[in-house]
């Protein structure tokens, strides 16, 4: 499992290949939501490719809130499906220090 060292109040960006066109978008679970906060968006850099069906990539901003150990799990499903169904899943550490 890769992990991400932070310190207080630091943030790091986690990009994901995106595939929005199919209707698969990333989520982020959290087994402490008290010691980082999770943004999510688009790269909104235009794509190398003008190809159909081609997606942006997502991107995750962590901000380190407080000291500990997080285990964050990203999952790339449809909403309208259930996280199960999930194609791609990555599980984080994060260490704050």
């Amino acid at each position: 499992m890769p992990s991400v060292t932070l310190s207080v109040n630091e943030k790091k960006e986690l990009r994901f290949p995106g595939l929005g066109t199919a209707g698969y978008r990333w989520k982020c679970n959290l087994d402490d939501e008290t010691k980082v906060k999770v943004e999510r968006q688009l790269d909104d850099k235009p794509m190398k490719q003008n190809t159909v069906g081609a997606s942006n990539d997502e991107i995750f901003t962590l901000t380190a809130l407080k000291k500990g150990t997080v285990h964050a799990t990203f999952l790339q499903y449809r909403n309208w499906e259930p996280e199960s169904s999930a194609i791609k899943k990555m599980g984080y550490t994060i260490e704050i220090f």
